[in-house]
């Protein structure tokens, strides 16, 4: 009778040791100790193999295991030989080989199926790409074989009354109140036009008829408390002076250049003609610098 330590048999099944005393606890297969040390626990080999065989494991060359044999008997000289180890319970190599191979085989059946269908749809995409095209090219020879009808157009000799009468008029949106007070409280512009006349221009009222440099034009700057003005030399904003709360007859020109204001004064209103206004806006206009 072959006996080997646990720690061995354990090392020949691949497990630790704990784990081949459970095994064994739960088979009932007692231990045996060693011949020469009892702290040592030793397990007949022939109940290692059962252990294997219930549990699925694969038993590693016993040729690394120290069998420990039995002490000779006192009255006999000569030591018995060695019992002959029985060969452990592999699964045949041939049956792993023709696994391997089936695998191996569905593996490569498996990558013919996938590249078929790969070319099965890259075939489906070609087609439907055409059947697209060919009707888009259909559609375009209906489209160029219609005659396209120009617009009618309005008859030239009707009169101009008859097709003033077929237009509807542009409609006028209506200001909201928003909109009304921050007119309001746009100030008048008196502007150097294109046509090289002077204009002025109300936010309220539209353009004024003011003739400048005239009574109605100094009339009217009474009546108001700033005004914008864009002339040839530079252009400012002009208010009038306060003093207890109250707005005077002196007015002061202000522009703001680079975030910073500049100022100058203008003079009474009766003073305001169209060369005081071109002089201080060229006054304004020196500081900005040049480029």
């Amino acid at each position: 009778m072959t006996t080997l330590p646990v720690a061995d048999g354990a090392r020949l099944l691949g497990i630790h040791p704990k784990t081949l005393h459970h095994w064994l606890k739960q088979a009932q297969v007692p231990l045996v100790a060693h011949p020469t040390d009892a702290r040592i626990s030793c397990v007949e080999w022939e109940r290692i193999q059962q252990v294997a065989i219930l549990h699925g494991r694969l038993l590693q060359s016993p040729a690394t295991a120290r069998p420990v044999a039995s002490p000779p008997p006192a009255n006999e000289a000569e030591p018995l030989p060695p019992a002959q180890a029985l060969p452990p319970c592999f699964p045949p190599e041939t049956d792993l080989l023709q696994k391997l191979s089936g695998l191996e085989t569905r593996v490569a059946t498996l990558a013919d199926q996938v590249a078929q269908l790969t070319l099965l749809l890259l075939q489906e995409r070609d087609r439907t790409v055409e059947r697209r095209l060919c009707a888009l090219e259909a559609l375009l020879a209906q489209l160029v074989g219609q005659s396209v009808c120009p617009p009618p157009v309005p008859d030239q000799q009707a009169p101009l009354e008859e097709r003033g009468r077929t237009e509807a008029p542009p409609r006028v949106r209506p200001l909201n109140p928003a909109e009304q007070r921050a007119r309001s409280r746009m100030p008048p512009l008196i502007e150097y036009s294109a046509q090289g006349v002077y204009v002025v221009v109300s936010a309220q009222e539209g353009e004024l008829h003011v003739e400048p440099d005239s009574p109605a034009w100094f009339e009217w700057l009474a009546t108001i408390s700033s005004f914008r003005f864009v002339g040839q030399q530079g252009r400012f904003t002009a208010y009038r002076d306060t003093k207890h709360h109250c707005p005077t007859r002196s007015w002061r020109a202000y522009r703001t250049i680079h975030q910073r204001n500049y100022k100058c004064s203008l003079g009474v209103t009766d003073g305001l003609t169209l060369a005081c206004l071109e002089q201080a806006a060229a006054t304004l206009q020196a500081h900005v610098p040049a480029l």
